[in-house]
């Protein structure tokens, strides 16, 4: 999942959501919908709970190799997943752990002093992209919520423009 789990009203069309607790009401399968149907019970209605089960800093992907990769806090933090992994699930049998490994994530610090262009597989559009890091406090403002995906379209350009001396214009396109 994410970082955090947090309760959400609505979510705009293309994210993803984690419902939790529908196990206690759902026998084998369900459909959920919207209010508008005559036999449904609005899902504003229902209340989602969980108990934290596992640990919210513990992040573990599966590569195209099929190997299980856990990422953590650190060394030591991950000894201790390890360890209450093994103590508390005796059924697994034959896990295989390897010396940790440092991962390391790229950052844009200027801007990029080339521009490129991409096609799309018609032919008939082209993207030009220049990279260059976001202005300063914008990824804040992003993460408290300032700045949405779901936010009025004008009221966001006038942000983005006036705040961060983004091209109205531009703005206005996200």
């Amino acid at each position: 999942m994410g970082k955090k789990q947090e309760t959400v009203e609505d979510v705009p069309c293309g994210n993803t959501v984690a419902l939790f607790g529908l196990d206690q009401f759902i026998t084998k399968n369900a459909t959920l919908t919207n209010e508008k149907e005559v036999d449904a019970h609005p899902i504003r209605l229902v209340k989602f709970s969980l108990s934290v089960v596992s640990d919210p800093m513990v992040f573990c992907t599966v590569e195209e190799s099929g190997e299980h990769v856990t990422a953590g806090a650190g060394n030591f933090h991950l000894d201790m997943c390890f360890n209450d992994l093994l103590n508390n699930l005796t059924d697994i049998a034959g896990i295989i752990k390897s010396d940790p490994v440092v991962s390391f994530r790229e950052t844009v610090l200027e801007k990029s002093s080339q521009t490129v262009m991409s096609m799309s597989p018609n032919k008939h559009n082209r993207l030009y992209m220049q990279a260059r890091p976001l202005e300063e406090g914008l990824s804040e403002a992003i993460d408290s919520g300032q700045i949405g995906p779901s936010d009025d379209p004008k009221v966001r350009s006038k942000i983005l423009s006036e705040e961060f001396g983004w091209d109205k214009d531009l703005a206005k396109k996200i």
